[in-house]
């Protein structure tokens, strides 16, 4: 079964906590905690299809969690007395219907893990309940390769949240949350508590995520605060959100935003169902509290144009604090609005504008209009041996580029490659791997919106297109 190792920084927590001083001025200021929260990498020695406990579609509360005779999925989530430390709740193929609720608790080295079966569609489908999909509470438990969603073809009316994150030392891995409200929540004080602490989302896909209101489109993929912990948000694909991409954002003082690291993240294209492109990333506070301690690293954006809204750091907090942008890969406008204590701008490429700061008090960056050459990223997934996504900016808007997978995955690996903008359509391209360049087609399509199938009237053309791989360098499937 799968265990893993991490980093200590328990004491971290309770330090950091008893930290909080007023700075002269009657308003608090919270240090963040300065730790590393992703697990260790999944190797293929790592897993283990031998041992663990089952859930399926069929399974009953009688059951005892083994293959012949599972648990059902509300059952497994309650932390069943069998369920210990490290051990792994294998999901398995199928739809279960519902808002499900997890109270799982593993330890710091060793974290419950619910995982889909490899090779399975796991579907949690909400069903039209204004519940989020999936309420996670308790403490360090890892869910990975489900498929969260609501089938409600409604999109004039408010939709339940995929995920709540109300534990502490969550870990988010591979999920895809496609047609609920906003696709994650968490982070915020109730009675001066902070619900969500030490979230991780590592290679999760959300589009699709929202609903039209009358007055604009509702609903952004990742809608977090943070004052007590680190969020780190990695390796994800974020499109077509009725609202924004990432909304690291509070509207009220109640809330606080800092302490987020976001590394390896893709966004495009949100806002288009909502009939207004917004911004892919955007980190503010409408309040006093200003933005803190923000990592943008190794970031990937495409914005429709290049006075299109891409990163929006700051929103209307007088005064914020410190942020890192570094290595990004950055298409449209990038936008710093109020005053910043600190800034450290470098390695990022920017192709359209940089707006509220001077490039030229930042000149260790690439400033430029549209590129003649294609550029071709792959980052590999660390929670899944052979997945990795693949972003193409096809400046040459050729209808097809060839890719080299040879830095992800050996010669005789069977693998698929995927249109992450149709995740669950066919795959665009299947085989062997033997070490020769992969085309991949340009010319794809996304799947719309539920209910609204004419939703999304813009595209990213031959210009931008991220795929995901799928191989088994394991030898499991």
């Amino acid at each position: 079964m799968f265990r893993y190792g991490i980093t200590k920084y328990s004491l971290f927590f309770l330090l950091f906590l008893l930290s909080a001083c007023d700075d002269g001025s009657g308003a608090k200021k919270y240090p963040v905690p300065d730790v590393d929260i992703q697990l260790p990498p999944v190797t293929c020695d790592d897993i283990d299809l031998t041992g663990g406990f089952h859930v399926t579609v069929a399974g009953t509360p009688e059951g005892d969690g083994s293959l012949s005779n599972p648990w059902d999925l509300d059952t497994a989530l309650r932390h069943p007395a069998a369920v210990l430390p490290g051990d792994t709740i294998w999901v398995h193929g199928g739809t279960y219907v519902g808002a499900w609720v997890a109270k799982l608790d593993g330890v710091e080295d060793a974290p419950i893990v619910v995982s889909a079966w490899p090779g399975d569609r796991v579907t949690l489908d909400s069903a039209g309940s204004e519940d989020p999909v999936l309420q996670i509470y308790h403490q360090w438990a890892v869910f990975r390769g489900l498929e969260l969603t609501n089938s409600d073809p409604d999109r004039r009316n408010s939709r339940g949240t995929g995920i709540w994150a109300g534990g502490d030392h969550i870990s988010l891995q591979n999920l895809v949350v496609h047609e609920v409200g906003s696709g994650i929540s968490g982070g915020q004080l109730d009675n001066d508590v902070q619900q969500g602490n030490f979230v991780e989302l590592h290679g999760c896909i959300f589009y699709n995520n929202g609903w039209l209101g009358t007055d604009r489109g509702h609903g952004h993929h990742i809608y977090l605060t943070n004052r007590d912990s680190k969020m780190m948000l990695v390796d994800n694909l974020i499109f077509s959100a009725y609202g924004s991409g990432v909304h690291a954002y509070s509207e009220t003082d109640r809330n606080y935003v800092q302490g987020f690291d976001f590394i390896g993240n893709v966004w495009f294209l949100n806002g288009a169902p909502g009939r207004k492109l917004v911004d892919g990333c955007l980190v503010g506070h409408n309040g006093s509290h200003g933005v803190d301690a923000i990592v943008l690293r190794e970031n990937f954006g495409w914005a429709a144009g290049l006075d299109g809204r891409d990163v929006r750091m700051g929103w209307s907090a007088p005064h914020n604090g410190g942020a890192i942008l570094e290595d990004n890969y950055l298409v449209g406008l990038t936008v710093f609005l109020d005053e910043w204590d600190s800034v450290e701008l470098t390695g990022n490429t920017i192709i359209g504008s940089l707006e509220g700061l001077s490039a030229e008090d930042y000149p260790d960056n690439t400033y430029s209009a549209i590129p003649d050459t294609t550029r071709i990223f792959i980052r590999r997934n660390r929670y899944e041996p052979g997945r990795a996504h693949i972003i193409v900016y096809n400046w040459e808007e050729s209808p097809t580029v060839s890719v080299d997978l040879e830095s992800i995955i050996p010669a005789g690996t069977p693998f698929e490659i995927r249109n992450a903008e149709d995740f669950y359509g066919l795959p665009v391209a299947t085989g062997t791997y033997e070490g020769a360049q992969v085309v991949l087609p340009m010319d794809l399509t996304a799947a719309p919106p539920l209910g609204e199938p004419d939703a999304i009237p813009q595209s990213t053309g031959l210009q931008f297109k991220t795929f995901v791989l799928l191989a088994d360098p394991c030898g499991i499937l």
